[in-house]
């Protein structure tokens, strides 16, 4: 008896809404009928629940511009305004149509739906390296043979907020999570060959200036900022191996995961500077990103320069660097719209 009654409730709940929306649907066409027929004073109130709750969003657009009409046709031009806010609100990028009436297309005329606002997020890779600014090391450093390069690619994910200021310009306020990743490699004394790889995870709150080309469903854009950046950790991988005859003699030395957080400036500063590509849909945006982030900023702690373990374990000593890197980013921008009388 339980489960009998149990299947009648959820049957009941299900066919609910169906059996809702085709009323909708045949008062919809009810309506039109009577718009036909010059009977217009009901068609308000016919429409009024349905317009609420129950019209697919095809048929509430129907239903609006009726509505719409039938204000226009009865000379209640301020009701006829408030529906055609109402319209706009649910489809700010309706275009007109070659059958829409002429009443309705004047009407729309005098409205200008534009975006102010829109929100996003995004996600990618990149890849790193660092710049020398000051060589050190327990050695010559005249002779200074260290390099920094790329190591394992790194990832980053953010959020957005964007601010159309006029035209194609926008203000862009960001927060990204970044992991970035760089090798050092040097050989010494012509026999010990040092490689690091340090990687980064930071906070990065870019701002920057956007200037998007066009409005066509494809849309390039170009980017300039910079970023105020923290950083949450810092570690390093050590090995040092040998070459020639000393390798017969010397075992290879491995250091993993050790920690250089304290070894690291905890705030920094980057130039930014990008460009990438839109593509159009309802309501907002998927894009391609381009970025390169310069770094503005010694990261190494001076003063903990020689009291690290690395001195004397692999004979080097944290150079004066800053750090650079490429970042391609995909990503979705939800847009907000503002609708004004001309």
């Amino acid at each position: 008896m339980y489960k009998i009654m149990i299947i009648i409730i959820f049957a009941s709940v299900l066919i609910r809404p169906a059996h809702s929306q085709n009323n909708c649907a045949q008062i919809l066409e009810q309506a039109e009928q009577l718009f036909d027929q010059g009977i217009i004073e009901d068609i308000p109130e016919l429409l009024s629940r349905c317009l609420r709750r129950g019209f697919t969003p095809e048929e509430k657009m129907r239903a609006q511009k009726l509505l719409i009409l039938v204000y226009v046709f009865d000379n209640k031009p301020s009701e006829a305004e408030d529906v055609m806010r109402r319209f706009l609100r649910d489809n700010p990028e309706y275009r007109i149509q070659p059958d829409d009436p002429a009443e309705f297309t004047l009407l729309f005329s005098g409205f200008r739906t534009t975006p102010f606002m829109s929100i996003g997020a995004f996600l990618g890779s990149n890849l790193a390296s660092a710049t020398m600014l000051e060589p050190y090391g327990p050695y010559n450093t005249n002779l200074y043979e260290g390099r920094y390069g790329i190591a394992d690619p790194g990832f980053q994910a953010g959020a957005a907020v964007n601010i159309l200021l006029a035209g194609g310009l926008e203000l862009n306020l960001e927060s990204i999570y970044t992991i970035n990743s760089f090798s050092y490699s040097n050989l010494q004394y012509g026999f010990a060959d040092v490689y690091k790889k340090e990687t980064h995870k930071r906070l990065e709150f870019p701002v920057s200036l956007s200037y998007t080309f066009g409005s066509g469903r494809w849309a390039p854009y170009l980017r300039v900022g910079a970023s105020y950046g923290l950083l949450m950790n810092a570690y390093s991988d050590f090995k040092r191996s040998y070459t020639g005859t000393e390798s017969v003699v010397l075992s290879p030395i491995e250091e993993l995961q050790i920690d250089i957080t304290d070894r690291r400036n905890y705030e920094f500063l980057n130039a930014v500077a990008g460009a990438g590509i839109k593509y159009r849909i309802p309501r907002g945006h998927f894009y391609l990103d381009l970025r390169v982030f310069y770094g503005l900023s010694d990261l190494v702690v001076a003063g903990d320069r020689w009291s690290q373990d690395p001195v004397y374990t692999f004979y080097i000593a944290d150079s004066d660097f800053h750090l650079d890197y490429l970042t391609f980013s995909i990503g979705y921008r939800y847009s907000f719209y503002r609708t004004k009388r001309r």
